[in-house]
This record gives C-alpha cells, sequence and structure tokens, in this order.
C-alpha cells in the first residue's frame, strides 16, 4: 500500500493549490491530475494502490479545496501545464510521470509535449486529447466564452437541502457517477452552507475556452511526446469511439491501450485495482502491499 494521503499547499503566482500526497519523498514522482469538476479524491482509491512511488494528486485551479483564478483570468487548459510545471519546481521534481483523467489527460498530453525532456511516463484515463475546435469556429468561440464567463462570475450554485440530495445531483449531472464516486469528490468539493450544502468550484469553469486548440495544434503536441503512454479507455467512454480521437492518439510515438470495463469515471467505480496493476507494471514500480 502506498502511505498516505497528506494535505499540501502550493503558493503560485496569483492562486493558492491544493494537493493530496502519497508515498514516500525521494520515490517516483508522479503528478496525478484529475478531471473537470472532479478534484484531487478522484484518485483516492486508485493512490493507495500504486506502491512505490510519491504521488502528489492536484486539485486544478477553481477545483476542490484550492483557490479560484482572479477575476480577470480564465481557465484555458494551458495554464494547468504551467501550474504542473511550477509545482514540479516546488518539489525538486526534474522528471516526472503524470497519471491523467480526462480533462487531466489532455493536461497531460500538452505537458508532455511542451516539455518532453521532463515527462517520462504518461498515463491517459479516460482521455488524452484536449477538446478540439476549428479555425473558422474560433471568432465564435471567443464571442461564447466572454459572454459565458460574465455569466457565470460571480455566481455560486445550487444550495441543496441534505447532503444526500447533493449527491444525487451530481450523481446524476454533466457526466454521471456512482453515489460512491460522489461521495468521495463530495469530501473536497462539498461546504455546509446557509440552507444546506454547495459545491465548492469556480463556476467560471463552466464557460468554454476562449481559444481552443485545433486538431493541428493537438498534433504539434503529440508529435514532440517523446516518453510511452498508456492509455486506458472504459467500455462505456462518452467518446473513445469518435473519430477524431481515436485518430489523435493513434499519434503517439509508443502507446499501449487497453479497454477495460465501466464507464468514465472507471477509476472510482470498481476498475481501479485493474488499473493499478497496469498503472505499476507500465511505471515499473514495485507493490508495496
Amino acid at each position: 500500500m502506498n502511505p498516505g494521503p497528506r494535505e499540501r499547499e502550493f503558493s503560485l503566482p496569483g492562486i493558492r493549490l491544493a494537493a493530496r500526497e502519497w508515498g514516500a519523498p525521494g520515490s517516483l514522482p508522479v503528478f496525478a491530475i484529475h478531471g473537470w469538476l472532479d478534484n484531487a479524491g478522484s484518485f483516492d482509491l486508485l493512490a493507495p494502490l500504486l506502491g512505490d512511488c510519491h504521488l502528489l494528486a492536484l486539485d486544478c485551479a477553481g477545483h476542490g479545496q484550492s483557490g479560484h483564478r482572479s477575476a480577470d483570468a480564465s481557465y484555458n487548459v494551458w495554464q494547468d501545464v504551467g501550474d504542473v510545471i511550477e509545482i514540479a519546481e516546488q518539489m525538486g521534481w526534474s522528471r516526472f510521470s503524470v497519471i491523467g483523467h480526462s480533462r487531466g489527460a489532455g493536461v497531460g498530453t500538452l505537458c508532455a509535449g511542451a516539455f518532453p525532456d521532463r515527462v517520462e511516463r504518461l498515463v491517459l484515463i479516460e482521455g488524452g486529447v484536449p477538446m478540439v475546435s476549428t479555425v473558422t469556429d474560433a471568432p465564435e468561440d471567443l464571442a461564447r466564452a466572454l459572454t459565458e464567463r460574465k455569466e457565470l462570475s460571480g455566481r455560486k450554485g445550487r444550495v441543496y437541502e441534505t447532503r444526500d440530495a447533493a449527491l444525487r445531483g451530481r450523481a446524476s449531472g454533466f457526466s454521471p457517477v456512482s453515489h460512491s464516486a460522489a461521495d468521495i469528490l463530495a469530501r473536497r468539493s462539498l461546504q455546509r452552507v446557509d440552507g444546506g450544502y454547495r459545491w465548492h468550484m469556480d463556476r467560471r469553469l463552466r464557460a468554454r475556452s476562449e481559444i481552443r486548440l485545433t486538431e493541428a495544434h493537438i498534433e504539434a503536441f503529440i508529435s514532440r511526446v517523446e516518453c510511452p503512454v498508456l492509455c486506458m479507455m472504459a467500455e462505456r467512454s462518452p467518446f473513445a469511439d469518435r473519430p477524431i480521437f481515436k485518430r489523435l492518439l493513434s499519434l503517439f510515438k509508443d502507446i499501449e491501450r487497453v479497454t477495460l470495463p465501466g464507464g468514465h469515471h472507471l477509476h472510482l467505480e470498481g476498475a481501479e485495482t485493474e488499473i493499478a496493476a497496469r498503472t505499476r507494471a507500465f511505471l515499473g514500480l514495485r507493490d508495496d502491499g
């Protein structure tokens, strides 16, 4: 078992980021990056099974217990890459591996493409390709993003009368999860407020990115990824069969692709043991359990 977790906090320019830390300093350094509107608890079942690594599961900006970006900022996916590199500097990690789920897997791909000399191995769970758009869609994307950001600024979100109602709301939300998975995510994101419970996150996360990367952009990033890649997709994945996703994944130089039972949050819903076993083998980790 991987000992932990321990709570960490990092001060970055303009923002404070929280994280959960597992394992012993000095062992293999690994970042774990969660998906959109999740938090570091996304790895609570997987992390203890990973053996002898030093794993840092981030609450990305605007999520979980981390701070929100400033009022004049946005939540473009590449900003998380900068946060990962800044925290790596603070940790003294010149090289590291990345485990990413969904949007976090896209962050991992961008990180490995932008800094191929720093990412040793890349594990993608239900993701690996950021949301893409076209050049001709860019003006409309920008207009919608700015409008949505203004509309969402200052919103605090729905208040649920009971904790169980909040869990049911998350379980049936934008990306359905089991009640038990919602309960795990709630431990870092659900807050008691006047009148009940509210999910803590920056509502601006729901706005689209001002500029989305194109297929050509993603191809360029993938072409620079030098490390081996392990991609684990779910049988009930919402996007694994999309032609653009399949084509872009095929461009990695060294990729092992696996399909496992489950849905989009399979690492929180019963597949964590098999995911951990495959990840340990891929990263060359000893099983301390």
